[in-house]
């Protein structure tokens, strides 16, 4: 019998046919409606939230791989809102009716403990990072912000682990501790001097940073002038008490001194400071970190010495300043920026008195108010070589008592001239540095940083309402090198030498003045 070629091709397909409808039979089997998830066992996502994740994988005609899809985008839902200990599954079930379920799995924390910690209690440590508390499903959204807390401190370093408990779909938490003595001490000779007095500093403060096993700080400082001891006697108190994420600040300044600094707090001559401060954190974005800060001072000076272009002698006054500021930090890869801004204010009748303001300066009110603000930038540019720009400002618009003024002059504002050369009403510090990439490796591995740098600095003041022959502005300008240096055997220093370019007080243009602090920490 004679076969044609077609006939065979025919032979051969017919069972290849057969397979494909076998297949397609089995797949029609495997194809089922979902109509609606339903979801066992969650306590933790909105139902809008679940809804959202599954919704694509409803429909006719679905199979087991839609089913599997929508598994995992619920499951990667509670892994993006921060809760990476549950898990999605699966249960046997008949899908006949529309209805598939899911089964979620919350991994609960079975036993936290915390190991090593031996100058901080283990129940404050605990109590600090609440989404690892026992019983609780974490969130390690919350706890990468509980943990950057509790390690806010150069004196505690936490780590957690965490590992599978004997329980089933529990989670067991051990936060491995390394602390040291939160006690600090530290001395300071510079040479930080205003006109007319002795020409060295010696300072010290001592802080313990966990009274009361609650994270509560004391500071102490002193500062003195070592070749006099009569000129200047500063002494400063700091007591910060944090609470539920903000921080309370209460500090006293008693001096007898000429012009002194202790701190942020700048004394003229015999008075006493007391204030509080309310720091209020914002959330944090990314990299940009911010605060809210309140605050209220009382400031009483029994005499005044005389400062140049300011106010007169021997007047006492006290009186109530408020103040409100913001402050905030851009962290990026290769830069940080420091912006901080603030408002000081007086209100008459509120612990002041008219007269006394008349008394101490020529048209100065008790209701005064002025802005201050200032902007930070640190920008690394080629090989470790660094670009610093500070610039600070203040501006009222009415005449200021000496110890509201802005102060130019020194090592912290126009290098080249004496501390608090001039004062004004309003006005503005710019400086500039380049910094050498560091040069520690060059000297000393126990070197923690050391680098150069060159330096220009100015200054322009204002006063406002000057009385007739009064200097009612001032111009300072520097330019020079420096030198710094720190975490050699816990010693640090820094020299700077700087040339002047404009005249103000003693220095005239052309004087080159060196500057040094030199310390120790502990």
């Amino acid at each position: 019998m004679k076969i044609e070629k077609n006939q065979v091709r025919i032979l051969l397909l017919i069972p290849m046919l057969i397979l494909s409808l076998a297949a397609y039979a089995e797949a029609e089997k495997n194809v089922f409606d979902i109509m609606e998830y339903r979801i066992q066992g969650n306590t933790v996502l909105s139902t809008d939230n679940i809804e959202q994740a599954v919704y694509p994988f409803l429909g006719e005609a679905k199979s087991v791989d839609d089913v599997e899809l929508a598994r995992g985008a619920l499951e990667k839902t509670f892994h993006d809102a921060g809760f990476l200990t549950v898990l999605v599954n699966i249960p046997e079930q008949d899908v006949g009716s529309g209805v598939v379920k899911l089964e979620v799995v919350e991994g609960k924390v079975a036993k936290l403990r915390v190991l090593g910690a031996h100058y901080y209690a283990l129940g404050a440590i605990k109590h600090k990072v609440p989404d690892f508390a026992e019983g609780t499903i974490p969130n390690f959204t919350q706890i990468q912000k509980q943990m950057a807390a509790v390690n806010g401190s150069a004196d505690r370093s936490v780590t957690p682990i965490l590992r599978p408990s004997k329980t089933p779909g529990k989670v067991e938490v051990d936060l491995k501790v390394q602390d040291s003595l939160p006690f600090h001490n530290g001395i300071e000779l510079n040479n930080r001097y205003s006109n007319n007095t002795t020409e060295t500093r010696l300072s010290g403060y001592m802080r313990y940073d966990n009274l009361w096993q609650a994270g509560h700080s004391l500071n102490m400082s002193f500062q003195v002038t070592p070749e006099d001891l009569n000129e200047t006697k500063v002494v400063s108190g700091t007591y910060m008490i944090p609470y539920a994420g903000d921080y309370w600040v209460m500090y006293g300044v008693v001096s007898k001194s000429n012009i002194s600094a202790v701190g942020d707090y700048k004394v003229i001559g015999n008075g006493n400071i007391v204030g509080m401060r309310y720091i209020h954190p914002l959330p944090a974005l990314k990299t940009y970190y911010h605060s809210l800060t309140l605050g209220v001072d009382y400031k009483d000076f029994k005499e005044t010495v005389g400062v140049l272009g300011s106010d007169s002698f021997n007047t006492p006054i006290a009186y109530t300043p408020f103040n409100m500021g913001y402050d905030a930090t851009l962290k990026g890869e290769d830069s940080t920026t420091q912006l901080n801004t603030g408002v000081t204010f007086s209100v008459r009748g509120l612990g002041n008195d008219e007269q006394e303001f008349a008394n101490k300066r020529y048209l100065a009110q008790s209701d005064f108010a002025y802005i201050r603000a200032g902007l930070k930038h640190t920008q690394n540019i080629y090989k470790g070589w660094q670009v610093y720009a500070n610039v600070n400002g203040q501006l009222s618009n009415q005449p200021l008592i000496s110890s509201e003024q802005f102060v130019a002059g020194g090592l912290d504002t126009v290098r080249g001239y004496l501390e608090s050369s001039a004062f004004g009403d309003q006005g503005i510090n710019t400086s500039f540095e380049l910094r050498t990439p560091p040069l520690a490796k060059y000297v000393s591995g126990k070197i923690a940083d050391m680098h150069g740098l060159a330096f220009y600095d100015a200054a322009h003041l204002s006063v406002n309402d000057p009385l007739p022959k009064q200097t009612d502005t001032f111009n300072l300008a520097s330019y020079g090198l420096g030198l710094r240096l720190k975490g050699w055997h816990k010693m640090f220093a820094q020299v700077e030498l700087a040339k002047a370019l404009r005249s103000a007080g003693p220095v005239v243009e052309g004087d080159t003045r060196l500057h040094f602090r030199v310390g120790y920490d502990w």
